[in-house]
């Protein structure tokens, strides 16, 4: 059994609605011993390096399934893995899938057997190793490199995405974001607080919101776009946008700034000349924009990974 096929088969019952990449980060975490975790290189590759590895497209390296091997915890694993199971009322499922790999076991021992199972296919992966995986990071890159190079040309003949257009009234999606902006405006004018009735003072804050809703709908184009995309094999891709454009601008939105709305300025400006190679349909300009890397730090808003304006404490 390869990891693929592994992290596949519990992929239903385990992930509880997460992408591949954030599926991969707790299936292994919890394998791994917790003082071992910060030194697990594994842990620490790109989102789009552990869809692969989820998905197949990608092998676990030798050198890496040695140091989980050697630095597993199989009772932690075991726990985590019951409480998914618990939660998700999955033992039955999870047992018809163990008896489908020969694999037969009560329902008070399942997470023990996957728990054996994992341990056994990391083993795997060090004895069936061919030198060629022991590479240096060299030859690494090279795989990436050419991988990369044959989708790009596949993703340069990629349709438009379908435009999701702004509606007049805000939805309950965009309520965090907005809420925020509204912060944001109130900071800059010296207010305990600004509400929609205050753009009569000043209009441009009603510009700016409608600019900023029209870049939010720009990035669901995109969001939406990429499960549409066929098989599914890029549907990790808004998340791979959106964690490259946090590591490209917390550092500025940690800056100081005069009020709340000279840092959401400047987070948009740094974010408009992003690089993003590692969102792959970067390689079209139908899947990329200033205005779509603008709209995701609204998403970021939204998922608690930015905000505009300090709070303070007590």
């Amino acid at each position: 059994m390869t990891f693929s096929d592994y992290a596949q088969g519990l992929f239903p019952y385990c992930s509880f609605g997460k992408s591949e990449s954030d599926y991969f980060t707790e299936l292994v975490g919890n394998f791994v011993a917790d003082a071992a975790m910060d030194a697990c290189r594994l842990l620490k590759r790109k989102p789009d390096t552990k869809y692969r590895y989820v998905k197949g497209i990608r092998a676990i390296l030798a050198k890496d399934a040695q140091y989980v091997y050697d630095h597993r915890d199989v009772d932690k694993f075991s726990r985590w893995l019951d409480d998914r199971m618990s939660d998700s009322d999955s033992y039955d499922k999870v047992s018809d899938w163990l008896a489908s790999q020969g694999i037969q076991s009560q329902e008070q021992l399942l997470s023990d057997a996957c728990a054996e199972l994992l341990e056994s296919v990391m083993l795997g992966v060090i004895t069936a190793a061919k030198p060629s995986q022991d590479d240096t990071a060299t030859s690494d890159s090279a795989y990436d490199t050419a991988l990369l190079a044959e989708i790009n040309e596949k993703i340069k003949s990629l349709p438009r995405p379908a435009d999701v257009l702004k509606p007049e009234k805000a939805t309950p999606d965009e309520k965090t974001y907005i809420e925020e902006l509204y912060r944001a405006y109130g900071d800059a004018e010296g207010m305990p607080s600004f509400s929609a009735s205050d753009f009569a003072t000043y209009p441009n804050y009603s510009t700016d919101l409608d600019d900023r809703r029209i870049d939010f709908y720009a990035a669901v184009t995109i969001q939406r776009g990429v499960l549409e995309l066929g098989d599914g094999s890029l549907s990790n891709q808004f998340d791979v946008l959106k964690s490259e454009t946090l590591d490209g601008v917390k550092d500025t939105a940690k800056r100081k700034q005069d009020n709340g709305y000279e840092c959401m300025l400047a987070v948009m400006e740094q974010a408009a000349s992003l690089p993003v190679t590692n969102y792959v349909l970067s390689a079209s300009p139908y899947w990329i924009s200033g205005k779509i890397k603008k709209g995701v730090c609204h998403h970021l808003v939204n998922d608690g990974k930015l905000r505009w304006v300090r709070r303070k404490n007590g």
